[in-house]
């Protein structure tokens, strides 16, 4: 059943993104924007997520003539978010801040009356997002080794934070646990900010998270960082190893942030957006305080078209992912 999930995914959301790259602003019946956008995202102020799409509207707006408005719709791993943009009107004029979660809604939250794949389109890639495996400072280990030993020792007692079921966060943390042969506490939160409050308190043990959330408390030193979930070390991080130095290749993964808009949405204003998208990517203040943050910002080929592409893949491999580890939707 997930892998023609999947499939369906690729067939929509690629079919959705042939966008004409010949079409221009002149081709419009109309000007755009005409009015404020609507940026919404699905999830709470606080967060890595929170400082991008605010610096993200700023620039936007300057670029596009109109102010760029954040719009918090909580809820669903971010579902209820998409699901709100997916019914407004096709015009350009509300986007939607996606990630992983939402390109697996009809696996984990089938029971939500929209289509990611069918009911929004892709407008461009915004950043991706290294991931670390923090830990509190309450866990007796101190290395990815020990932690692992530890959660050998005490099967499902030593608890996983994580941002909602779905969510890239619970997705590595399920891939490791496939991984390492080990099994872990899944501890669903409404955000990074209070697992990892949480965390520093005590009363989570594990987290996979940004690097853009993490920062602020490992440079406090409030929690303690064992892996990054990459190939390679972090030039942020050079003393903390990467997970395939510990053999596991299949937990290795990063987040990201696109933008999308409602299907229909007229392919000259699709393009308009992409190129506003782009031109606030290029501007040096904006590329220095994201990587500053822990973003990677995309160099090129940021087009609707690569986006559909990517997002297909992405529903391919984690639709696998749930399958192999049994995880149900979410009612």
């Amino acid at each position: 059943m997930g892998l023609k999930i999947a499939r369906n995914f690729i067939a929509s959301v690629v079919a959705g993104s042939m966008v004409p790259m010949g079409a221009s602003a002149g081709e419009s019946s109309g000007e755009f924007p005409r009015r404020p956008i609507s940026l919404v995202i699905g999830l709470p102020p606080g967060g890595g997520a929170d400082s991008l799409v605010r610096q993200l509207a700023k620039h936007m707006s300057e670029d596009l003539g109109q102010p760029v408005i954040v719009d918090y719709r909580i809820g669903a791993a971010g579902n209820i978010g998409a699901m709100a943009v997916a019914r407004s009107q096709a015009d350009g004029h509300t986007l939607f801040l996606a990630g992983r979660s939402v390109t697996l809604h009809k696996k984990m939250y089938g029971h939500m009356n929209y289509d990611f794949a069918k009911d929004l389109v892709p407008v461009g890639m915004v950043v991706k997002m290294p991931y670390l495996l923090v830990m509190g400072k309450h866990v007796n280990a101190t290395t990815l080794q020990d932690a692992m030993d530890l959660a050998r020792e005490r099967a499902g007692s030593l608890t996983c934070a994580s941002t909602g079921i779905g969510t890239t966060n619970h997705l590595l943390c399920e891939s490791l646990q496939e991984a390492a042969g080990i099994e872990l506490l899944h501890l669903p939160y409404k955000g990074a900010a209070p697992a990892l409050t949480d965390m520093v308190g005590g009363r989570a043990d594990f987290m996979f998270t940004s690097l853009a959330s993490a920062l602020p408390y490992l440079e406090s030193d409030k929690v303690r960082c064992v892996a990054v979930m990459s190939s390679a070390r972090l030039h942020e991080l050079p003393d903390v190893p990467s997970i395939e130095e510990f053999g596991f290749m299949k937990a290795e993964g990063n987040g990201w942030f696109a933008l999308v808009a409602p299907a229909r949405t007229p392919s000259h204003v699709i393009l308009r957006l992409n190129r506003s998208l782009n031109n606030a990517l290029a501007n040096d203040s904006l590329r220095e305080v994201l990587i500053s943050q822990g973003f990677v910002v995309p160099l090129s080929n940021n087009t609707p078209e690569a986006l559909g592409a990517f997002m297909a893949d992405e529903a391919a491999k984690w639709t696998e992912v749930l399958e192999r580890r049994d995880i149900s939707s979410v009612q």
